[in-house]
């Protein structure tokens, strides 16, 4: 008889000897003579029964104790993966991932397939939803089928706590915490569309506040923290690190999120719209078009980037690279943004400001700036007022003219 089973294996209980990997999602099966495993070389649930119905009939011929209407019994039960009753909260997640986001590997590498989820809300609406969306959901679920929390079946009367306790321990990264509620809302809608579940449990889990980041560097700060990138102290030698400080200007001059940034080819800049040239490209996270017309200091900034490129004899499509400076796998490779996060961050500390300023708080710097510069605009690419005023930590005040006239004929008086 197989031993008792485990959680994470429950709902393979009325299949003794049938078990799921859990690093891979491959079902095995124990030879209960032996105690071998053997892979069943699958991922599907209904192949894999199948496959172990095969191998249970040869081992209990062998023994003499093969019940062929118990066994026809339980491949009747195959097709119903889509119960409840059956299926863990893991398995699901990783159906989802797998079939509906379209989300694989192959050889080793990711691949993409078709994908059924659609974008809930703005222009989008209806439309699959973006690659860099599908990455980010992609990731989330993987995280979340990672955790031994996520393995109990979705027929859990106690359901609404153990979801709880899988996001507990991201609870004091509230940004984390609500973007993997977000993703398990969307897996487990599509598990009440799928007639799997009766409701969305995550309805009754409220989302963490986040705090909010409102940090407006000085340009004196900018300044002496920009002085610090551009001696660059590397290997036990320094060299001209002006190519950073000149990255740190592009961000806050474009005023994106740095992701968007350090993706930038020269291919998207048209040097011959308009009087200084544009910038076409569009946001990694909504997929929404942008172009910004440039101004001459803008230029000027583009323009050194490419002559810092021709100087150094680097060929790349990508404005920003690595100078020849670096290591053989680094050197004229694009820049990341990881890295200069790490150099920000080593610059604030050196410029007296450890842990004040961010990276990112550059986009709202230069947000606001062009906010109080050019008046109501959108160079941000938000599809809501409310993003737009979210990037605004300074707003000037409303300025009107009276031209009122007293109701009273006070000379009368």
């Amino acid at each position: 008889m197989a031993g008792r089973r485990t959680l994470k294996h429950r709902s393979l209980a009325q299949y003794p000897w049938l078990y799921l990997r859990k690093d891979n999602g491959v079902y095995y099966v124990v030879n209960p003579d032996t105690r071998r495993q053997i892979s069943l070389k699958t991922t599907d649930r209904s192949k894999a029964i199948t496959r172990w119905a095969g191998l249970l009939r040869i081992w209990e011929q062998e023994r003499g104790e093969y019940d062929l209407d118990e066994a026809a019994q339980k491949l009747s039960t195959t097709s119903q993966f889509e119960s409840g009753s059956e299926v863990s909260l893991a398995n699901y997640m990783r159906k989802w991932r797998t079939e509906v986001l379209g989300h694989g590997y192959k050889d080793g590498k990711i691949v993409w397939g078709e994908c059924h989820v659609l974008s809930q809300r703005g222009r989008n609406r209806g439309k699959p939803i973006a690659l860099a969306s599908r990455r980010d959901y992609a990731s989330d679920a993987q995280q979340l089928e990672a955790s031994d929390d996520s393995d109990f079946l979705l027929s859990d009367p106690n359901i609404l706590r153990r979801i709880r306790r899988l996001l507990a321990p991201w609870l004091t990264k509230p940004t984390h915490y609500n973007g993997l509620r977000n993703t398990l809302s969307r897996i487990l809608m599509h598990a009440v569309q799928d007639g799997v579940i009766d409701r969305n449990p995550i309805r009754d889990i409220e989302k963490i506040s986040e705090p909010k980041r409102e940090v407006l560097i000085p340009d004196d700060a900018y300044v002496k923290i920009t002085e610090q990138l551009c001696i660059h102290r590397i290997n036990k030698r320094i060299k001209d690190g002006t190519w950073r400080a000149k990255i740190c200007d592009l961000i806050y001059m474009m005023s994106q999120q740095p992701i968007d940034v350090f993706g930038l080819k020269e291919e998207q800049i048209k040097y011959d719209e308009g009087e200084f040239g544009e910038i076409h490209f569009a946001r990694h996270k909504t997929g929404v078009p942008i172009i910004i017309e440039m101004n001459k200091e803008l230029r000027d900034l583009i323009d050194w980037f490419r002559n810092w490129k021709r100087d150094q004899e680097i060929i790349s499509p990508y404005l920003m690279v690595y100078p020849r400076y670096f290591d053989m796998r680094s050197r004229t490779k694009p820049v990341r943004h990881r890295f200069m996060q790490i150099s920000w961050a080593e610059a604030c500390e050196a410029a007296g400001f450890k842990g004040q300023y961010q990276l990112r708080d550059l986009r709202k710097k230069g947000l606001t700036d062009e906010f109080l510069s050019q008046g109501e605009n959108n160079k941000g690419g938000h599809e809501s007022l409310q993003m737009r005023k979210h990037y605004r930590l300074i707003r000037p005040p409303e300025r009107s003219k009276s031209t009122l006239k007293s109701l009273r004929d006070t000379d009368k008086n």
